[in-house]
């Protein structure tokens, strides 16, 4: 009961934290476009322009009769769009009548386009089967893990995202994050005890020496941050701005190495305080060394698959990449940063895992030992 209250105070101080900070996130806002949700009632055959520039290919059109879903002013009102069917798949939106789509409108009106698929209805009946999934499995359990994960994403949006932004360093902040986000995480899970202290530490421990490490790699490579398109975008974005220099590239590539691996971390971590718990209330006798050689002996075989675990996590996100590099043959891979980049991400965060088993092995069998009443 306790972590519950917990978790709501602190889901309250992140919500009126949310309200500044969405109000820092739209100061900034120059867009002179609106964003409406439509669907569409009528199409037309897709057909060749006329006057098509060769440089543009098999691009073609279509007419398309949609009516605006959302909320506002256009609310119900039917429009004609000329809607651009462009040869190459990736940006080909070609529509369908009776399905929804999001089209941007200018300010006067006269500009309109079909910008994109509306994905939400999908994205949300996914959440929410997920959401009941761990209720009906897991039961009160999967309730505090829904408050957990909540507390987590709120944090990282309303907290880590606007000090980033602000130009506070994004290392330390993801490592404080990271501390909140466990400790949340294990009060709720297993209360306030020597199994959530010894798991919180084991991971802020774990995450903190990855986030070192990344630094002194990232330093040392040296890797820009700058390898993926999105940070690109992003930098290209404050640059046109005026305000280039207000976020460290290099500490957002660190800090998104560790938060990436902290749900792994955690696990490890909880899955090594537990098992220690266990064996010491199986045989309280036992010495230091013994306990703590026994939690070992869960660590280890959790290493190899948790290890994995992060490896794959990152590879099956980088695929299109590594098909991209198996066409371009070169003895030089590995000093490609976007390789160098994924390869680093991996490897540290499999080395903070390894580090989180000890640090909670070690946290475990001194506070279980320190006291025999209570676990």
């Amino acid at each position: 009961m306790k972590a519950v209250l917990l978790s709501l105070v602190i889901s309250l101080i992140l919500l009126l934290n949310s309200v500044s900070a969405k109000e820092y996130m739209d100061e900034e806002k120059t867009d002179h476009y609106e964003t409406q949700v439509v669907k569409v009632l009528e199409v037309s055959e897709l057909k060749m322009p006329a006057n098509l520039p060769e440089e543009l290919g098999e691009t073609k059109e279509q007419v398309v009769k949609v009516k605006v879903l959302s909320s506002g002013p256009e609310k119900d009102t039917e429009l004609y769009i000329n809607n651009i069917v462009p040869e190459n798949s990736a940006f080909a939106i070609v529509a369908e009548e009776g399905k929804q789509y999001t089209i941007a409108l200018s300010d006067d009106k006269e500009d309109i386009a079909i910008t994109d698929y509306f994905r939400e209805p999908v994205l949300i009946t996914l959440i929410l089967f997920f959401l009941a999934a761990i209720v009906v499995f897991a039961g009160l359990q999967g309730v505090k893990a829904i408050i957990s994960l909540a507390l987590t994403g709120l944090s990282i949006l309303y907290i880590l995202i606007p000090t980033i932004k602000l130009g506070f360093d994004p290392l330390l902040m993801s490592i404080f994050i990271a501390a909140f986000a466990t400790g949340t995480t294990m009060i709720l899970i297993a209360g306030f005890s020597k199994k959530a202290l010894s798991a919180t530490i084991g991971t802020t421990g774990g995450v903190a020496i990855a986030g070192i490490l990344a630094y002194i790699v990232i330093k040392a490579a040296p890797l820009s941050g700058l390898a993926s398109s999105e940070a690109r975008i992003l930098f290209g974005n404050l640059n046109s701005s005026g305000q280039g220099s207000l976020i460290n590239f290099q500490g957002l590539l660190a800090a998104g190495i560790l938060i990436s691996s902290l749900g792994a971390a955690m696990d490890v971590a909880i899955s090594i305080a537990s098992s220690t718990q266990e064996i010491f209330l199986t045989n309280p006798n036992q010495s230091r060394r013994d306990l703590f050689r026994h939690a070992m002996n869960v660590g280890k075989d959790i290493m190899g698959t948790m290890t994995n675990t992060l490896v794959l996590a990152y590879t099956g996100a980088s695929l299109p990449l590594f098909l991209l590099l198996h066409q371009e043959v070169s003895e030089h891979l590995l000093n490609m940063e976007i390789i160098a980049t994924e390869l680093s991400a991996a490897t540290i965060g499999s080395i903070g895992l390894l580090f989180a088993i000890p640090i909670t092995g070690i946290c475990s069998v001194i506070l279980l030992k320190g006291s025999k009443k209570s676990v």
